[in-house]
């Protein structure tokens, strides 16, 4: 039998995109990507996909000869990154940890991380990076990297890392290249600032995501640089 057709509605630039891309890459599944302009999105992505114009989306089971732009009516459409997601590990359990309880550890690091990181982390990179902002990132990480489990430091990956992965490695890319609305040097300031011991299961969760090709080959890392730099440019 096979496999329904997906449609990803995509933008490479976009990290909540990029979740769906990293699960759908690790679940081995045929797909199509649909690039999505976000500064010039088509008419018919609203009306046609996501009424929220936002991505991604996933669209599941429509005919393989129907038109991207105009899945006919009982396609199943679906926004929302994690909910993406979670349908992909649904279709393909296997892209996430065999243990359950280790499954419930992931899912609170990746809460933990939007509480402790996460805006801290959008304030300090987008708003001039404020020294206040600098110094809730550095306790964030530090209070993240003591409550990450050392069941998800190993080599199995799940659906936590998929949802984590975009965020975590744009967090170590863009300040070693120092990319931010940020006096110059915040970035490596920053990692310099993170170096120590108790940030070790930091840099180890960090490095294993860096490592997982499901994250790697889903994302231009070299083109992604380029298009913040113009984009906080002209902030």
């Amino acid at each position: 039998m096979s496999q329904p057709r997906i449609v990803l509605y995509s933008a490479d630039v976009c990290p909540w995109a990029h979740r769906a891309r990293i699960a759908l890459k690790a679940s081995g599944a045929k797909y199509e990507t649909v690039e999505i302009n976000l500064q010039d999105k088509p008419s018919w992505y609203a009306t046609k996909i996501n009424p929220a114009s936002k991505v991604p989306a996933l669209s599941y089971g429509a005919p393989a000869d129907s038109d991207v732009s105009s899945p006919p009516a009982g396609t199943f459409l679906l926004p929302e990154s994690g909910v993406i997601v979670g349908f992909v590990a649904s279709l393909f359990p296997s892209i996430d940890y065999k243990d359950v309880i280790i499954r419930a550890k992931a899912a609170l690091a990746q809460a933990q991380y939007e509480s402790l990181v996460a805006p801290h982390w959008g304030q300090l990179q987008r708003q001039g990076g404020k020294s206040e902002d600098f110094d809730a990132v550095v306790t964030g990480l530090k209070n993240w990297s003591a409550a990450l489990p050392e069941e998800i430091l190993g080599e199995e990956y799940g659906v936590a890392d998929a949802l984590l992965g975009p965020f975590v490695t744009r967090l170590f890319l863009f300040s070693k290249l120092d990319v931010g609305v940020w006096p110059a040097g915040t970035g490596p300031k920053l990692l310099s600032a993170i170096s120590g011991p108790e940030y070790a299961k930091l840099h180890k969760f960090a490095k294993k995501l860096q490592g997982w090709s499901a994250i790697t080959e889903t994302v231009d890392e070299d083109a992604l640089v380029v298009r913040f730099r113009e984009f906080f440019k002209n902030t």
